[in-house]
């Protein structure tokens, strides 16, 4: 090929074609990023249907028993636990007396055997009622299970829960009682 002057201006020009063109694909300033499309939308997500009003009594109705029987379980507990520090006090009041027991004085070991019959009857009572507060305890934690996947996490229209708490101040005023402070 000849070196012509206008094959140089065509050369010319192909080159200045060529840098404008790589001059449009790159970012306006080296360090800034290249603009980012919009992420496609999900189809098929739908927001799930609120708890109709039945539904949502029924839920409150269900938590108000769980917490009368939360409370009943933490009486029968803190019962249970005054009735285990007794026994362990009886244990060492009767350890105390059995060191400075005289072998000699029988009105003194029947005063003492009869304190312990006593013990044993508190310690029996105390092991009697323990299976009834575990029973009580995993029968609450079933329930407040069937009622977290029931109720927990669920939506609900607030103008239902007014509504509802209403209706109970209500009843209550119309019986005569206080409801649980909510």
């Amino acid at each position: 090929m000849q070196n012509t002057p206008r094959t140089r201006r065509l050369g010319l020009s192909l080159a200045i074609v060529g840098l404008l063109a790589a001059s449009f694909s790159m970012p306006a300033y080296p360090g800034s990023p290249a603009p980012k499309k919009a992420p496609a939308k999900q189809p098929g997500k739908s927001k799930p249907k609120p708890m109709s009003r039945d539904q949502l009594r029924s839920c409150m109705d269900q938590q108000d028993r769980l917490m009368v029987m939360r409370e009943n379980v933490l009486k029968e507990q803190t019962s249970l636990d005054q009735q285990r520090a007794e026994v362990k006090s009886m244990d060492a009041d009767l350890e105390r007396k059995r060191a400075a027991l005289d072998p000699a004085d029988a009105v003194a070991k029947q005063a003492l055997q009869d304190e312990e019959t006593r013990r044993n009857q508190i310690g029996d009572t105390y092991n009697a009622r323990l299976p009834g507060l575990k029973q009580q305890g995993a029968t609450l934690d079933k329930e407040r299970q069937s009622w977290v996947e029931r109720c927990a996490d669920k939506d609900f229209d607030e103008i239902d829960e007014a509504a509802i708490k209403r209706e109970r101040q209500r009843a209550a005023q119309a019986a005569g009682t206080k409801t649980p402070a909510k």
